[in-house]
């Protein structure tokens, strides 16, 4: 079983294919790290610019609070290039991402050169180039019958098969990481901390196992159909349905499926809802005055401002209620994509690097802990908080023949010493964390490598070799 092994590596590694893949590797990962470096070095200096320019204000009427750039983007970038680094934090937890440069969403998308992409594409492809005419190649030269003819077993000559695809691309895959992470060295040195690179080692783990499915996968269809060229044909099928078709239109599907409202929708509800929770109140406050039922003008603007601080609540609920719609259709979207072993490894790798979705939950789950902070200390300080929303608004009413202009409330500023202002300082989770946000994932991975590496063997033990 060794000779037969180490025979098909040398071949595999000695082909074409394997010179073509191995070049094609090094420029890839190469252009990559260079692009993400760069990326990263253009970050970073935003991200010191607007600590020195805006950072964290010590204010109690508004803060603005930074994330900080993820090094490890060159692993799976995750949308992060179009997500905003600032966030404006008012009290009583009201809070919206500031974009200084927003994406132009009217131009096609490109998938980022990142790891999850290079592996997810181009080695999911080259198991499939290595493997289609596994069975069925020296089934039609007639070698198959001769090699089983020795004291060798089916078991062990596809297990022999498998081993040394699967090596060859472990081979590439490896040469690709390890340029990848010198360029990083290099280039970046500050992203390969310790903890950063036992999460480049557990993505690499985790690449190995994605391309060891479609490995299964080859050799299934190279036992099941005769002939290689069909074989490749019916495998160049269910690569790209698995790595452009269902990832493509998972999110086109859920948006159609989706009973939730659309932004342009809400941005329609939005005035009908101010009307309603804002304006309402006021004209009623408006009508009491008329009648007299307010003897003075101090109880105008306390009634005033219960109006505007509960209608801002309203309000505020009315956008989070938008976030949790929109953020319930992105989870059912990806979900509907990990139909795909492609959409399970990249968010894997999402998942351990704390890059997309994830990445960004971490940093709001940070934000809304200290929201709760800055909020004890503006009730320390000042005695009270005051609610606010992205609108400041003010209406005018009559009151005793005299005009009175009402104004929404406005958070107040703490005039005396702020040394003891909290601060905000974001946390990188864990190693564990990430593990632990990939687990879903990954055992998606390893069961579709038991289900096809059974459904492989089963094939082979049962095709006619003649």
């Amino acid at each position: 079983m060794k000779t037969i092994i180490r025979r098909e590596f040398l071949e595999h590694v000695r082909s074409l294919q394997f010179t073509v893949l191995l070049v094609l590797t090094v420029v890839l990962f190469v252009a990559g790290s260079l692009v993400f470096t760069a990326a990263d070095a253009a970050r970073t200096e935003s991200f010191q610019k607007q600590s020195a320019g805006r950072g964290q204000s010590f204010s109690t009427r508004v803060t603005w609070l930074l994330r900080r750039p993820n090094p490890l983007l060159f692993i799976a970038e995750g949308g992060d290039a179009g997500r905003p680094m600032v966030y404006t934090l008012m009290p009583k937890g009201t809070f919206f991402a500031t974009q200084p440069n927003p994406r132009s969403f009217k131009l096609p998308a490109v998938p980022p050169l990142d790891w999850s992409f290079i592996i997810g594409t181009l080695f999911s492809l080259y198991a499939i180039l290595l493997g289609y005419n596994a069975i069925s190649g020296e089934r039609e030269d007639g070698t198959l019958r001769l090699v089983l003819a020795n004291p060798l077993g089916r078991v062990k000559l596809l297990t022999a098969k498998y081993l040394s695809i699967a090596s060859a691309a472990g081979a590439a895959l490896l040469a690709g990481a390890l340029i990848s992470l010198v360029l990083v060295g290099v280039l970046a040195p500050q992203a390969l901390t310790a903890a950063n690179l036992a999460r480049v080692g557990l993505v690499f783990l985790i690449a190995l196992a994605y391309v060891s499915l479609f490995v299964f996968l080859s050799l299934l269809a190279s036992a099941l159909i005769s002939r290689s060229s069909l074989a490749l044909l019916a495998l160049l099928a269910a690569w790209v349905l698995f790595s452009v078709v269902i990832p493509s239109t998972a999110t086109v599907l859920m948006e159609k499926l989706s009973s939730a409202p659309r932004e342009v929708q809400t941005a329609r509800m939005l005035q009908p809802t101010i009307q309603k929770e804002i304006w309402a109140r006021i004209e009623d406050i408006g009508k009491k005055a008329e009648r007299g039922e307010f003897k003075t003008e101090e109880e105008v603007r306390a009634a005033a401002d219960r109006a505007f601080e509960e209608g801002q609540v309203k309000l505020n609920q009315f956008y989070e209620d938008f976030e949790r719609a929109e953020r319930r259709r992105l989870g059912a979207a990806r979900n509907l994509a990990r139909l795909s072993p492609a959409a399970m490894f990249r968010y894997a790798a999402e998942g351990l690097v704390r890059s997309g979705p994830a990445g960004e939950d971490d940093f709001l789950r940070q934000l809304r802990e200290y929201s709760r902070v800055y909020d004890a200390y503006i009730l320390k300080k000042l005695g009270k908080v005051v609610q606010t929303s992205n609108f400041m608004m003010s209406s005018d009413i009559t009151f005793n023949g005299k005009k009175l202009t009402l104004h929404s409330p406005e958070p107040q500023e703490y005039r005396e010493d702020k040394s003891d202002f909290p601060r905000f300082a974001e946390a990188r989770p864990s190693v564990g964390a990430g593990l632990k946000g990939a687990l879903g994932d990954l055992a998606g991975l390893l069961l579709w490598n038991i289900l096809l590496a059974g459904l492989a063997f089963s094939a082979f033990l049962r095709a006619d070799v003649r």
